[in-house]
Parts: structure tokens; C-alpha cells; sequence
């Protein structure tokens, strides 16, 4: 592979710095996505040597998602690599929440997924190289809504991504994590607080998992051995038995307003 050059979406928090982070220190120069550019800046700022770029846009928005696809079919500097780690929830469940809130979270979750994740797959696939991962939920397997609908969507697309990219040479992951310490949930404006503590992963361990997993040829990456044997009981379960172990475990709540 030529080009060692990365898109990471999402790149200014959470789960997308930590990836963002994990491919330098695995030789790979990132182009980071997101909306804001001095948090982007103070990203570039920490990360090892490299010829590290920030790209402003909000991929919850058209023109955003342009933007990426722009960056992705130059062939002046060629990407080889994609993470779509951007994501967004929402307070309130469906259909108690404004409207506008669930199509924005449709946009960002899915549609920019979908789009960026079909140009990449277009452009590696041409070259016969290059990796696409995708960020999921453990929440497709035991949530109801349309956060875990999307999410859901992410892995079943993802997978059959993944199958019709392999005799091209494209190696195509579906990340999984559990519930993660990030400024996710403060976002989303939900109360996690009520979280079993033993559940909660860093950002490092879910991004570590997700590049060994990928080098290591496989196709889902679920970080931590509790999950893996978490998502290996309940999918067996109906789903209001799934949801029933999700709110013994880990109760979840519209933040209160201060």
C-alpha cells in the first residue's frame, strides 16, 4: 500500500481521537474530521509526527458529508483508509423528541456512513488496497429506538461491505464497543450515571482492540472480553429479554436540567 494516509471522522473527542491517535502510532498520517477546528488543531497538536491534516465538516449536514467526499476521491494525496467514528444520540426516545433531532442523527449515523463508506469501498476497491471501519453499538444487540436502529444498520451494511470487498484486496472492519468514557452521553443529553462500573471501557482499550482486530484480518471488533461475552448470552435472548438485561445493567435517563 502506497499511500499511508487516513480519513478519521469524528476525530476531535472520543472514540474517533483515540483511533485517530492509535493509527499514528501504527505508521499511518491522519485527516482529521470534524466540526471544530481549534479542537482539531489541538488534536494534530498531541499526535506523534506525521503529515497530519484537519478537515472542517459537519457530516450531520450535505455539505459536510461533500467535503469528505471531496478529500476522498483526490488523487493528488491519496487516502487509503477511512474511520467512520462521527456519531450523535438523541435525549429523548422515539417519538417523544423533536423530529429534527432524529433525522440529524439519521443523517450523521447513517447516511454519511453509507455514502462515505460507498466512495472509499469505489476508490480502494479500483486500487486494490485500502481499509474501511465502521463504528456500531453494542446497543444493536440489545437496544430498541432509532440510536440502536442506526447502529444496527451500521453493522449489517458494514459486513456485507466487508464480503464484497475482500477479493479486491480492501480490508473492511465493523467496530462494536460498549459503553465507553467519552462526552458521548453528556452530549446525547442522557444520565449514564446509573452505568455498572465495570461496564465502562477507555477510549485507548476500544481503539487498540479495533486496529489488532483489523490487522489481524478480522471483520467485527467487540473490545473487551466482557463484552464479547456479554453479546455472546443475550443475542440468544428475545428482545424484551435483551432490553431487560440492558436496564438491570445499565439504566439510562434524559439528563436532568440544571
Amino acid at each position: 500500500m502506497t499511500s499511508r494516509r487516513m480519513v478519521v471522522t469524528g476525530a476531535s473527542s472520543g472514540i474517533g481521537r483515540a483511533l485517530a491517535v492509535e493509527g499514528t502510532l501504527r505508521g499511518w498520517d491522519i485527516v482529521l474530521v470534524g466540526r471544530d477546528r481549534d479542537r482539531l488543531n489541538s488534536v494534530v497538536s498531541s499526535l506523534p509526527p506525521g503529515d497530519h491534516e484537519v478537515l472542517v465538516a459537519d457530516l450531520s449536514h450535505r455539505e459536510g458529508i461533500d467535503i469528505v467526499v471531496a478529500r476522498l476521491r483526490d488523487e493528488a494525496l491519496p487516502c487509503a483508509g477511512i474511520i467512520n467514528a462521527a456519531g450523535m444520540g438523541t435525549t429523548y426516545s422515539y417519538p417523544f423528541g423533536p423530529l429534527d433531532d432524529e433525522k440529524l442523527m439519521l443523517t450523521l449515523n447513517v447516511e454519511a456512513v453509507l455514502e462515505l463508506s460507498h466512495v472509499a469501498a469505489e476508490v480502494f476497491c479500483l486500487r486494490g488496497s485500502g481499509v474501511i471501519m465502521n463504528v456500531s453499538s453494542t446497543a444493536t444487540y440489545w437496544s430498541a429506538g432509532t440510536y440502536a436502529a442506526s447502529k444496527a444498520w451500521v453493522l449489517a451494511a458494514t459486513q456485507g461491505l466487508a464480503v464484497q470487498c475482500k477479493s479486491h484486496g480492501v480490508r473492511v472492519l465493523t467496530l462494536i464497543p460498549g459503553f465507553t468514557r467519552t462526552e458521548f452521553h453528556e452530549q446525547s443529553g442522557i444520565d449514564a450515571s446509573g452505568v455498572r462500573p465495570w461496564m465502562w471501557l477507555s477510549t485507548g482499550e476500544v481503539a487498540r482492540a479495533a486496529f489488532a482486530d483489523l490487522e489481524l484480518g478480522r471483520s467485527v471488533s467487540i473490545p473487551g472480553w466482557r463484552y464479547r461475552l456479554l453479546v455472546g448470552t443475550v443475542r440468544h435472548l428475545p428482545p424484551t429479554g435483551r432490553s431487560r438485561v440492558l436496564r438491570w445493567l445499565a439504566p439510562l435517563a434524559p439528563r436532568a436540567a440544571e
